[in-house]
């Protein structure tokens, strides 16, 4: 049976409720990859992709650069937040405003912990739609978001995007691709990781392009991790750096290239000049 939209994004909130849930002996709420976060959570199924994020260093390098030029002293929305780090990092690094938001209520109780922890005052969380934001027309500077585009009704999100930015704002979009045949085979094989909505709408070139309905112009900043994911096996050994270095070398090589580059894991891309 054809879902409708109210138990599409239900299901959506329930799953972010029950991965981000964090108990007394875990660290759930902490999704960046680490050897010992990976140890603390082995035995956690929901987590069990984790690994793979070893290899996202270039990709989340240029991010975070990315947000140090363009986020000082602006109005910033951590658009489906989920645990809050770019939105804690942004916070943390000049932004005059951050509010981050989220369907799911246990994603907005962990990040709210998680700033007050850090003493933060320039950043807020709030439980809210992200295809209905609750801000006024062209009043936030950046809009930022990870991985979140396939979860959601992309009309609906690139139109929000749009309405909410100033004229010479920005969103910066870091999402994985749709068009790796094996990775997508991964995906497939894997549905308890994710929800059937998001294993259907993972992005594919045209997904991009749809952007140019609502904005004047898509920046591709890059495709990243094809063959760097196979330093993925060898992310606890020693030798690992070297192993990914020489990987990030080849990728940035052929992922260059027409016909390769959409193979990529993700791509990073800048929406701008966003249409009235």
């Amino acid at each position: 049976m054809t879902k409708t939209i109210e138990q599409r994004k239900q299901v959506e909130q329930e799953f972010h409720d029950s991965l981000r849930k964090v108990h007394d002996d875990d660290h759930v709420a902490d999704t960046r990859w680490s050897p010992e976060l990976e140890v603390t959570i082995k035995n956690n199924p929901m987590w069990s992709n984790m690994k793979y994020y070893a290899v996202e260093r270039k990709s989340r390098t240029i991010v975070l650069d990315w947000f140090k030029e363009n986020c000082k002293g602006r109005q910033v929305l951590d658009y489906c937040c989920g645990n809050g780090d770019d939105g804690v990092f942004i916070a943390q690094h000049g932004a005059r405003e951050v509010t981050g938001i989220d369907l799911s209520g246990t994603s907005i109780d962990n990040c709210s912990k998680k700033a007050h922890n850090l003493g933060l005052t320039n950043i807020t969380f709030k439980v809210m739609d992200a295809e209905a934001l609750d801000f006024r027309d062209k009043t936030l500077d950046v809009v930022t978001e990870y991985g979140a585009l396939h979860h959601v009704n992309l009309n609906k999100a690139y139109s929000e995007m749009a309405r909410v930015l100033k004229p010479d704002g920005k969103a910066i979009c870091v999402e994985a691709l749709g068009h790796n045949k094996i990775i997508h085979l991964y995906r497939k094989l894997t549905p308890h990781l994710r929800t059937e909505w998001e294993a259907e709408h993972i992005l594919r070139k045209k997904d991009i392009e749809l952007a140019r309905k609502y904005f004047n112009k898509i920046e591709i900043v890059g495709f990243f991790h094809l063959f760097t994911l196979g330093a993925v096996p060898f992310r606890n050994l020693p030798g690992f750096n070297t192993i990914l270095r020489i990987l990030e070398i080849l990728d940035t090589v052929l992922l260059k290239m027409p016909i390769i580059k959409w193979q990529a894991w993700q791509v990073v891309y800048v929406l701008s000049k966003p249409k009235k």
